[in-house]
């Protein structure tokens, strides 16, 4: 059972990009709530926040290309299951009804 858990933690890298993006759909979930309610000084505070995190995210991931052991998929993945649905980010990545028949 101890290589199984072993397995099943996330190393630095794994963890830094894992927090990473989930700061990221936080900020995005934030930007897509000022707009909702309209309040563009927040959306300006906050896409700038958005941006910054971005870049971070960017340069580690980069550092994960470059590294020589790359990060497991399957256990990035795995550590926050359903995150992007509990963000408020159901409908903010979804492409507008420009035909105005309901499809995307």
């Amino acid at each position: 059972m101890a290589a199984s858990s072993q397995r099943d933690e996330l190393t630095t890298a794994e963890m830094r990009l894992v927090e990473q993006y989930v700061s990221v759909l936080d900020y995005l979930s934030r930007c897509a709530q000022a707009i909702d309610h309209g309040d563009w000084f927040y959306l300006y505070d906050k896409a700038d926040t958005l941006a910054e995190k971005a870049g971070r995210l960017t340069a580690l991931a980069r550092e994960a290309y470059d590294a020589p052991r790359r990060p497991r998929t399957a256990a990035v993945g795995r550590r926050w299951p359903g995150r992007a649905a509990t963000t408020g980010l159901g409908g903010c990545c979804t492409p507008l009804d420009p035909q105005g028949d309901g499809r995307p």
